[in-house]
């Protein structure tokens, strides 16, 4: 009797943690990306061969969630970039695209650890087909999200960022990083701080973000408190869907990748308009960009081919006049691509 009940009390152990493991998740995931190119630079010199991150960057990480009851749960991501062409790591570290830590629930979602700010990870993809992505084609040409006052690549160090959950399509979110380098010095106005927001709106055919990047920089720095606004509209009309973009940028230190500022000058505006047209199994995208005070502008196309639900093949190219205020003289670079992607 007595060894059948502790059968029995095993066998419900058993199941409970069965259920716990059943709420528990990890996943590993990533994108592997390559290709060749041409690419002719603004400084005349051109580069032919194998290129690593066209489409998007190479990528590995691992996502998981713990369910802790109640409708609360533990959350957490660890992403590092990657080179296809010698497999070499890229941001200096290895997780160095996403290394996050948060608390899920009706609340909505509080994350710490490196992360990217909202003028990264929200507004680009809705003011252009190509958002972040597509090398050359990425909107990060003309808009400020990734000039360094904002951390490298618009990722930051030492942050928090909290989410809130999606009400009928609305969804907004703060962040604020404690200092952009990797070290944080004692006292606070000793750091590189960034506030990062966003509101946005995703249902149905439309999506629509306005986002706000600030810089607050050290004391006894010579940095200008630098602002980054973005504003992204697209629309599916479903034979193509149209994309709209606008960015303000205020008292810049950095100059928009990879434009030029004129000596003295401190501020900038871009616009983009795009579309992405569906053609059998893929989708033909263009757009065009121009930072007006910069005079950098510039056009970009692409098609991808989709052989699979996570493998496709593509081609892509783009053309950019920039004004070099150094050296009071246009400069003009281009690309051409082709290559494949597959994600995991």
């Amino acid at each position: 009797m007595f060894f059948k009940r502790a059968a029995l009390a095993c066998l419900a152990l058993s199941c409970t943690s069965i259920a716990v493991a059943e709420t528990s998740s990890v996943q590993l995931y990533g994108v592997i990306d390559g290709g060749i190119r041409h690419e002719k630079r603004l400084d005349g010199s051109h580069v032919f061969g194998m290129a690593s991150g066209i489409a998007g960057q190479s990528r590995f990480g691992m996502k998981g969630v713990e369910d802790l009851g109640g409708g609360l749960s533990a959350t957490f991501t660890l992403e590092g970039g990657f080179l296809t062409t010698t497999g070499n790591s890229t941001q200096g570290r290895l997780f160095g695209r996403q290394a996050t830590l948060g608390l899920k629930g009706g609340f909505g979602e509080v994350r710490i650890g490196r992360q990217v700010t909202f003028g990264y990870a929200w507004t680009p993809f809705i003011a252009s087909p190509f958002g972040v992505a597509w090398s050359g084609n990425s909107i990060g040409n003309t808009f400020g999200y990734k000039s360094g006052d904002y951390g490298p690549d618009g990722r930051l160090s030492n942050a928090v960022i909290y989410e809130t959950p999606n009400v009928s399509g609305f969804q907004a979110g703060i962040g604020y990083s404690f200092s952009t380098d990797d070290q944080q010095a004692a006292g606070s106005s000793n750091n590189n701080r960034v506030l990062t927001a966003g509101i946005r709106y995703i249902k149905g055919p439309l999506r629509a973000a306005l986002t706000y990047d600030g810089l607050n920089p050290k004391k006894d720095s010579d940095k200008r408190k630098s602002q980054n606004y973005q504003l992204g509209v697209s629309y599916d009309f479903e034979v193509v869907r149209a994309f709209l973009g606008y960015n303000e940028q205020r008292k810049i230190n950095n100059s928009p990748v990879p434009g030029y500022i004129a000596k003295g000058k401190h501020k900038d505006r871009a616009y983009s308009i795009g579309a992405s047209v569906p053609i059998g199994a893929g989708d033909l995208m263009f757009n065009y960009q121009h930072a007006v005070l910069s005079k950098n502008r510039g056009v970009g196309a692409a098609y991808r081919y989709k052989l699979s639900k996570r493998t496709m093949v593509y081609a892509a190219g783009n053309y950019y006049k920039v004004r070099n205020f150094n050296l009071d003289e246009n400069q003009n670079k281009h690309q051409l691509a082709v290559g494949i992607q597959h994600s995991f």
